[in-house]
């Protein structure tokens, strides 16, 4: 008897370690996705969203604007596997849809074509890449490590990616990702790296097909392992007379590569950039309204790691 109440004792004990360990699992927050596509995840909830594994993808594309077409046809062409276009409205284009001038498509399609015909040309190329497109799909949420919450037809949803690209210039109103005071879009760097480094951006960038396709190449790049390290990485901040400055951080590689987008106040003066008191670059400029002025990374001297780089106009 002694040593089946033994028994009985330790299988007691066992139920409500496992009870107590199951509890504790369940109370713990949510799972982050690893870098990986998951294997076997299990099914869990954030909020009201509802997670289903068919939702698990390499790349999240937020926005089928030209730039986010453009993005999601260079990953495919580069060998990602699934590319997902989130798109809120019905119709994919963006601001494409509202332009009846004829002043697209001549470079893609050879013929000059309106806004919704370049538009529809886009779409047809996507879907002739294998881009899956998902319209009425609204992101609600950003959250760690490529987990979406996105408000579909069916309901609100949870998905899981290896990277996403923000291709609008505003953020959901529920986001981790750290903000520009200038731009008040993520903070990105020279290759659009947000502070959460599976998420991208193209910021206040023109949002062009060139420029959509670059970012798709760093994606891909980044995906298998080719994007220089944050380490040593460099702040960019707007200074005197600069009303923005995109990326407001830079890989520190050297020599630098890219470039500066900024926008200027009206203003006449040196246009620099330094580091500290050390001028790592200048030219002058006459700003008759405020515009957009573009410095070549590759023309400024070497700063040291970690530097804060000021962009200012002075007189």
């Amino acid at each position: 008897m002694r040593v089946i109440s033994k028994i009985h004792s330790a299988q007691y004990n066992y139920v409500c370690a496992f009870g107590y360990g199951l509890i504790a699992i369940l109370a713990q927050p949510l799972p982050k996705p690893v870098d990986a596509q998951p294997q076997g995840c299990p099914s869990w909830t954030m909020s009201n969203a509802t997670w289903q594994r068919e939702n698990v993808i390499d790349v999240a594309i937020i926005g089928g604007g030209p730039a986010g077409i453009a993005a999601a046809q260079r990953l495919k062409t580069r060998g990602v596997a699934r590319v997902v276009i989130l798109e809120r409205e019905t119709t994919l284009g963006g601001a494409l849809l509202l332009s009846a001038r004829r002043d697209y498509g001549l470079w893609q399609f050879g013929r000059l074509l309106t806004g919704p015909a370049y538009a529809a040309r886009l779409v047809q190329a996507a879907l002739a890449a294998a881009v899956e497109i998902l319209p009425c799909h609204e992101v609600t949420a950003l959250r760690p490590n490529g987990v979406l919450e996105v408000a579909t037809p069916d309901g609100l949803q949870l998905f899981v990616a290896r990277r996403v690209l923000l291709t609008g210039k505003l953020l959901p109103a529920q986001s981790h990702l750290r903000l520009d005071a200038g731009t008040r879009g993520a903070v990105v760097d020279q290759y659009g790296r947000c502070s959460d480094l599976s998420y991208f951006a193209t910021g206040m960038l023109v949002g062009t097909t060139a420029h959509g396709a670059a970012t798709g190449d760093y994606i891909a790049d980044d995906l298998s392992g080719g994007l220089p390290s944050m380490m040593g990485k460099l702040e960019v901040l707007a200074g005197q007379g600069i009303h923005f400055v995109v990326p407001q951080c830079l890989a520190h590689v050297v020599p630098l590569r890219g470039r500066l987008e900024l926008c200027a106040a009206a203003t006449k003066g040196q246009l620099r950039v330094r580091a500290g008191e050390v001028v790592l670059y200048r030219r002058r400029v006459d700003v008759r309204r405020a515009q957009r002025l573009i410095i070549d990374l590759r023309g400024l001297k070497t700063p040291p790691d970690e530097a804060q780089l000021i962009v200012e106009i002075v007189a």
